[in-house]
């Protein structure tokens, strides 16, 4: 009887350890498959992402598409896409009043009023006595002294 009770034993253990293995198999297969749709799914997300960058460099090559754009995501509450909208034209045109009087107001409006002062005082420079110099001194309580940075205000 005891063999007959080991042997019923082993065949129902087997059938129980051979349904394991299927079952962590199909596991290990739907995880696998999981990996493989959120990989593509990543790959479309950043393909959009790349998308939506070059959209918005193409926009924003122009003072007009950088201060629109940046006007944009202001008024959605992106203050940091906004600032960067017109730091990157900055690149492109470092003497554009506008921009740089619109960077200023957001850098102070993001809490860096060093900065906000540093490029309010590129205004000044450039355009003294202007509404864009007068929204930035507003914003930002001021700018900054140049010739602390160019050697008693005269251009290096």
């Amino acid at each position: 009887m005891r063999g007959k009770v080991s042997v019923r034993f082993r065949q129902q253990g087997g059938a129980l350890a051979m349904a394991t293995l299927v079952a962590l198999g199909s596991a290990g297969t739907a995880r696998a498959q999981e990996a493989a749709d959120a990989t593509s799914m990543d790959q479309r997300v950043d393909a959009q992402v790349v998308a939506e960058l070059e959209a918005e460099a193409d926009q924003s090559s122009s003072e007009a598409g950088a201060l629109a754009l940046s006007q944009s995501k202001s008024e959605k509450g992106d203050l940091t896409g906004a600032a960067a909208v017109l730091e990157r034209y900055l690149l492109i045109d470092k003497n554009a009043i506008e921009p740089r009087s619109q960077y200023a107001v957001l850098l102070c409006r993001l809490d860096d009023l060093q900065s906000g002062k540093f490029e309010g005082a590129k205004v000044a420079s450039e355009a003294p006595g202007s509404e864009a110099l007068d929204r930035v001194k507003a914003m930002c309580g001021g700018v900054t002294d140049l010739s602390e940075y160019t050697g008693g205000g005269m251009e290096q």
